[in-house]
């Protein structure tokens, strides 16, 4: 890995998090960010988690808006806003137009093609939150003005809940919600699925074609009306926690045969000793170099095996197993997956004709008669939901999770963790008495089950269904590491996954001959002492915190991170900490442990901060 960012000390997190500007009419305000028009609030209720205009291209990639323009303007009959720039070279122009009134807001949209532009998607998508959304009473008001009486979703939905919209009507914490929409035919699905932090409702309908064609001097024209009223009830700004008892999880890190070699062979004596969760490709990956690699870490492994669809899989499937046994390799756990199955597919299917998962599954077991037999998905948890494992297979189920695949903003990514929560419930109501143990949990993107590739990132920038995300190397990521590992300790999940072993998502990199760490690093060393031990009551938390905390050996460690917006403060109640912020340098992969603990009663954290506490145990 040669692309390295600010190796030699922590980058400032809170400088590469846009909270926006706001704007807004009396009680009825927003954010402003990156043209995105965020946090649409009533007397301070979030009732509109953002409204933006995303131009997709072919492979549900999001096209980079060029030549931007904006405008403000404040008169007598609102605040309005206006936003013009073009696409794909200047294949397509789009012009925004939002007006605020302390009643709501109006939305006008054009797009306009200079050349014939292909497209999965032109037009607006509008998001709900989560919080006071969830579960609650639903008005479908469809394109013949006829209406049907629903409901959001609880339970992560792996089909969409709701067709043909052309007006929505609902109550956030007291506040009346009525959106109407025009120009097009809207549906919603629930983006929980992809780790989204919303339920969103976009043109055009899956059911139709697509990439579709918008051709040269067509314009497409959209508006949304929101109309709020009502009294708004505030809810606690404390994040609800679940403290009962119970066995933290283990810490995995995923890797390759292609991680695990050249460059990444380097690294193995650095990274912390965590489970390995290794993936094998059996139709590209040599069984021969697979074992060699693997034998060279040491001690139990998992696997993770993609065969093929067809032809012979048993060959190759015993050729590894043998090998693994030769060179004294432990098998701890196995998940087979016909490569078919790293594709997404709408629940309705039609699902891939060839080797079934069961078969797999069975082909594995009989390979690897003392290891633990896994089902699932190997990509997201979308895929897992829409293709569940029946009750009676398997001893374990798993899946990923990805929080770029809609957007890669700080403050999207950051909102990915209100979702894990549903994700992993919804993930319990399907396995039953079967664990939960994860794969990869990550900012980028491992595969793209959605297209060709993953976004290619040459240049580290923060862009969606990129594999090679820039803040795998940051505060930011280690901050979000212990959020996710966070929400999975409450969720009781058995294991994840949260860096690998060499490859996009390492923990640090060889330079010089010398392990330089990233502050991912630190986190994960924390989180294997403390895997395994029980979980102890946090102190009461900002929203905004997320933590754990274990009595290991006599003491009482924890790891706390800041994954919100602002500045915040937490109450210690006693012991002592070790701050890792903006601009320190914790290169050296034992920071950690040579660190000196300040002890206090308070701690300051600004966003993205990460705090590692110690005291004594109860």
């Amino acid at each position: 890995m040669d692309r390295q960012a600010d190796t030699q000390a922590v980058p400032d997190a809170s400088a590469v998090i846009d909270n926006g500007s706001p704007i807004g009419c009396g009680p009825v305000t927003a954010l402003i960010a990156d043209g995105t028009i965020r946090r649409i609030a009533f007397k301070g209720i979030e009732i509109v988690r953002s409204v933006d205009c995303p131009i997709r291209d072919a492979n549900w990639g999001t096209a980079v808006p060029e030549n931007v323009r904006e405008q403000l303007d404040e008169r007598a009959d609102g605040v309005f806003y206006r936003r013009r720039f073009d696409v794909f070279e200047g294949a397509l122009d789009v012009h925004l137009n939002t007006q605020f009134t302390p009643h709501g807001l109006r939305l006008d949209l054009s797009l306009t093609a200079n050349r014939s532009v292909l497209t999965n998607r032109a037009g607006f998508t509008l998001l709900h939150p989560l919080d006071g959304v969830a579960g609650t009473a639903l008005t479908i008001v469809h394109s013949d003005g006829s209406e049907e009486q629903a409901a959001f979703p609880m339970a992560v939905m792996a089909g969409q809940p709701a067709f043909d919209i052309a007006g929505l009507r609902h109550t956030v914490h007291g506040v009346a919600v009525d959106i109407a929409f025009a120009g097009d035919v809207f549906e919603m699905e629930d983006q929980r699925n992809w780790t989204d932090a919303s339920f969103k409702t976009y043109c055009r309908p899956l059911s139709l074609p697509f990439p579709y064609r918008i051709e040269a001097g067509h314009t497409v024209a959209q508006s949304i009306a929101i109309k709020v009223s009502g009294d708004a009830s505030h809810s606690s700004l404390m994040a609800a926690t679940n403290d009962a008892p119970a066995t933290l999880p283990d810490i995995a890190l995923a890797a390759t045969p292609a991680w695990l070699s050249g460059a990444g062979r380097a690294l193995f004596g650095h990274v912390p000793r965590a489970t390995r969760l290794i993936r094998v490709d059996l139709g590209h990956d040599d069984p021969v170099d697979a074992a060699h690699g693997i034998a060279k870490l040491g001690g139990s492994v998992e696997l993770e095996l993609i065969v093929n669809d067809d032809g012979d899989i048993e060959t190759p499937l015993a050729d590894l197993a043998g090998r693994m046994r030769g060179s004294g390799i432990e098998v701890a756990s196995v998940i087979a997956l016909p490569r078919a199955y790293l594709q997404s597919y709408q629940p309705s299917g039609p699902w891939p004709a060839g080797r079934t998962i069961t078969q797999a599954m069975n082909l594995a077991a009989s390979e690897f008669p003392g290891a633990r037999i896994g089902v699932g998905m190997l990509t997201s948890f979308t895929e897992f939901n829409r293709h569940a494992p029946p009750p009676e297979l398997g001893d374990f189920v798993t899946y990923s999770t990805c929080a770029i695949v809609h957007a890669a903003d700080d403050r999207s990514v950051f909102e990915t963790l209100e979702a894990l929560p549903h994700i992993h419930q919804s993930a319990k109501a399907i396995a039953g008495d079967r664990p939960l143990r994860l794969g990869l949990a990550s900012i980028g993107m491992r595969s793209n089950p959605y297209g060709a590739a993953v976004a290619d990132n040459p240049g580290l920038d923060r862009i969606a269904m990129a594999m090679d995300d820039p803040r795998q190397r940051t505060l930011f990521g280690a901050a979000f590491a212990v959020g996710a590992y966070a929400v999975a300790a409450a969720c009781g999940v058995a294991r994840i996954a949260l860096a690998g072993i060499g490859g996009p998502f390492a923990t640090g990199v060889i330079e010089n001959d010398r392990f330089t760490a990233w502050p991912i690093h630190h986190v994960i060393e924390a989180l294997v002492a403390m895997a395994g031990g029980q979980r102890v009551a946090n102190p009461a938390l900002p929203a905004s915190v997320f933590g754990i905390q274990a009595d290991v050996d006599g003491r009482r460690i924890g790891v706390f991170a800041n994954c919100g917006f602002e500045d915040t403060a937490m109450s210690m109640g006693g012991g002592s900490a070790i701050m890792m912020s903006a601009g320190e340098d914790v290169t050296d992969p034992d920071w950690l442990a040579r660190a000196e603990p300040v002890a206090s009663d308070r701690i300051d954290l600004a966003p993205g901060s990460v705090v590692f506490t110690r005291g004594s145990a109860a």
